[in-house]
């Protein structure tokens, strides 16, 4: 038996799905405000500042089973950190999964800046793909229509793909490179 159907069977029992779920976010939530705070570079000094909290506060946070963080501690970190808190009902298999996808070596949440940034070039980057949609089909030289069995009709060409860049992040160059205006 795998360990997924095994924990399957425990979350039968109500006490037992209950339990793990407050060991879960006892343990990740402090894990993840560590692992949060790492990714920026801060110091635990750094982020009691930008949160308005003392240094042990801080410390206390970081530490699984320490503290129980309420939501307006929450919010403050997420303040500091200038990301969304998103906190929901959902059911147990979703938060199941989304424990066993948590990767806290690296996890990281971008601040609201560098997602503005991201965005704008997933922007700039559907825009070439709408420039590229354009330009897919390009048209042969006309075959004499003597030739064609349907006398006066065109075929239309070729379907030429023209590969863009995968990464949003080199859209702009490739927008440029087919004449399209990139706004800054």
């Amino acid at each position: 038996m795998n360990s997924k159907s095994s924990l399957v069977n425990e979350l039968r029992e109500k006490g037992y799905r209950h339990a793990f779920v407050k060991s879960q976010l006892r343990i990740g939530l402090p894990m993840m405000c560590r692992a949060l705070r790492e990714s920026r570079g801060w110091t635990q000094p750094e982020l009691a500042r930008e949160a308005g909290m003392s240094q042990p506060r801080i410390s206390e946070i970081e530490r699984p089973g320490e503290r129980n963080l309420n939501l307006e501690t929450l919010l403050r970190l997420a303040e500091a950190y200038d990301v969304a808190l998103q906190v929901r009902f959902v059911p147990f298999r979703t938060f199941v999964d989304d424990s066993d996808n948590l990767s806290l070596q690296r996890y990281s949440v971008k601040p609201f800046e560098q997602d503005l940034a991201d965005l704008k070039a997933e922007e700039l980057w559907d825009r070439a793909q709408e420039r590229r949609r354009q330009m897919l089909v390009l048209r042969e030289r006309p075959i004499d229509p003597s030739q064609n069995p349907r006398s006066g009709q065109y075929p239309l060409g070729n379907v030429v793909e023209i590969p863009l860049p995968k990464d949003p992040q080199t859209a702009s160059g490739a927008m440029r490179m087919m004449g399209t205006e990139v706004a800054g």
